[in-house]
């Protein structure tokens, strides 16, 4: 069975797209929004099984192909995917039974999903592109019905995502969707084929979004003392992001494909990527990677 994971990208961003919007129309009526989900997914699962002209019989073993396929990298990859994900769900859950978050305890998920991506772009590429499109709308679909406080799940997902709260969300709760969003664009932007090693600008979103920002919010809030002038952004903090990014693509670059950036074209970018982070509020998630995968 020829497996196409690209009609399963589109069909899943547009069912999300399409919950988001009709729960908004719902939203007086909170309750409904559940009954929504199941509709929109079971129409996503209708028009793959028509795009792919399937028994409906056959779907389960169609998705069971597509995750388990028969080689060691995939079993390691999950096997290490499932670790990542099960420990970022224990860390939510004692952080949200404490009741606050720090600026560290929002950067431990930083941690996990750079492990997630980095893992999985020399690994299996082609499964990551298609698992980082559904952790995406999966996540969207988990804010929407956090944000429209749906029974039963509404008051558990609010208490969980408090972790990934920070001063830049109001009552929509983004920074989760933009860390992952951030990571990833490299690699939606451009898939890698399965015969191929990534190349740098693939690694634009994890070293700036994924371990650069997470370094310097650790760094500036803990050590932090002198800040740039009119910002709330440590010169401390911003330092140790333009080191975390150097090191990160410096050492990375052996394991890419060429042309692989210069030495010191690798520093210029990260002082570039390192002066964005400090200086531009709220989109720098989206920003940083966009702006790294054209520079290297």
């Amino acid at each position: 069975m020829s497996i196409d994971y690209g009609y399963l990208v589109q069909i899943a961003c547009t069912a999300t797209l399409l919950f988001v919007i009709f729960s908004a129309a719902l939203s007086q009526n909170p309750i409904f929004i559940n009954g929504l989900l199941v509709v929109v997914v079971a129409g996503a699962m209708i028009v793959y099984i028509l795009t792919l002209q399937i028994a409906v019989t056959e779907l389960p073993v169609y998705f069971f192909e597509i995750v388990f396929e028969p080689s060691m990298n995939r079993y390691c990859l999950l096997s290490f995917w499932i670790m990542c994900v099960l420990a970022s769900i224990a860390f939510g859950i004692v952080i949200s039974l404490q009741g606050h978050s720090s600026t560290v305890h929002r950067k431990f998920f930083h941690l996990t999903v750079s492990l997630i991506y980095l893992s999985g772009i020399f690994l299996d590429p082609k499964f990551t592109h298609l698992c980082g499109w559904l952790w995406v709308c999966i996540f969207v679909c988990f804010e929407v019905l956090r944000f429209h406080s749906v029974p039963p799940w509404g008051d558990h997902l609010n208490n969980f995502f408090l972790v990934f709260k920070d001063g830049q969300d109001n009552s929509v709760l983004l920074t989760p969707i933009f860390l992952l969003i951030g990571v990833f664009l490299p690699l939606f932007l451009s898939p890698i084929e399965e015969t191929h090693q990534p190349h740098l600008y693939h690694l634009a979103g994890v070293a700036s979004v994924g371990i650069g920002d997470a370094f310097a919010a650790v760094i500036g809030y803990n050590y932090g003392s002198m800040k740039w002038p009119g910002r709330d952004k440590t010169i401390e903090g911003t330092i140790a992001m333009a080191v975390s990014v150097f090191v990160t693509l410096f050492l990375s670059r052996s394991y890419c494909e060429p042309p692989i950036a210069s030495t010191a074209w690798l520093l210029i970018s990260a002082a570039i990527l390192s002066a964005i982070e400090a200086f531009v509020k709220n989109v720098d998630n989206l920003l940083l990677p966009v702006v790294g995968y054209f520079l290297l």
